[in-house]
């Protein structure tokens, strides 16, 4: 099967962005505003939809946040649930990688969000142990994917263990791209799963540099794996709402805010920036 040209996922990206800023957009604007017909928005706003990035509506369609869960489940939950929040801290990560990269995407749902956005790298050689990653990196990378050999867990659709570590030690990636649950007041990055703790504390000790995707605000009293330090950490990924309760925590590890909008922020670790230039 052939992969979408850049201008489809482009514009594809584009209407993601115009339903986040505007709330809620018709198709007849949108494909005024892009240049397209209706029936290519319209298809367009249907693949968002079955993606998470928006929900349609009667001649249109609305940004995810407004038809979210209900207030309960909101609560009970600190991880992200707005998928549009998702989309941006997907593309903020994104933008830290670059053509000719052997990347490590760890598991999870906000991180597959990061694969439409590698489209125009290219060369890229990406490392996998989230079955549900592989489809998207086929339909949209330029480049090699890889997944990692070893023990089939998380309802079949993730790879752990030995074979796994071992392969990670093969590969080396430069970026690792991790997603993890908490943060401690001395730096400790960790998950809730231990088999999962073992893989990304090997990516986090066999990776050039390491983007962490923090999406969740702190839960104190569960039992966690630690997966590494926030010095270990190139750059964080967080909400705006996660931030704020990370901030001294990240300032203390020497990072610093180094690109934010109305949502998410990216903190980066310049020491580990600087060291690496002069590599």
């Amino acid at each position: 099967m052939a992969k979408p040209s850049t201008s489809l996922l482009k514009r594809r990206l584009d209407i993601a962005e115009i339903v986040r800023k505007n709330g809620e957009i018709k198709v007849d604007d949108l494909a005024e505003m892009l240049a397209v017909s209706g029936v290519t928005i319209r298809n367009d706003l249907n693949y968002l939809e079955q993606q998470g990035y928006l929900k349609r509506s009667f001649g249109g369609a609305i940004y995810t946040a407004q038809a979210g869960a209900p207030v309960a489940v909101m609560r009970e939950a600190p991880a992200v649930r707005d998928k549009a929040l998702e989309t941006e801290m997907a593309r903020q990560v994104a933008a830290q990688i670059e053509d000719g990269e052997m990347l490590f995407l760890g598991q999870g749902s906000i991180l597959r969000k990061v694969i439409p956005f590698l489209a125009n790298r290219e060369e890229l050689c990406l490392l996998l142990n989230d079955l549900g990653h592989v489809a998207l990196a086929q339909e949209f990378l330029n480049g090699e994917t890889v997944l990692l050999g070893g023990v089939l867990s998380g309802q079949g659709r993730i790879v752990e263990g030995d074979l796994a570590l071992k392969a990670l030690g093969h590969y080396r990636p430069s970026h690792a791209l991790i997603a993890v649950d908490h943060i401690a007041e001395d730096g400790t990055l960790s998950v809730r799963n231990e088999a999962t703790a073992h893989l990304l504390n090997e990516a986090v000790a066999q990776s050039e540099r390491v983007i962490a995707i923090v999406a969740s605000r702190p839960v104190y009293g569960e039992k966690r794996y630690a997966v590494g330090e926030l010095q270990q950490i190139s750059s964080v990924v967080t909400p705006q709402v996660v931030a704020a309760e990370y901030h001294a925590c990240f300032l203390a590890a020497g990072l610093t805010n180094s690109y934010t909008n109305n949502e998410c922020l990216t903190w980066l670790n310049t020491a580990l920036h600087k060291t690496n230039q002069e590599r």
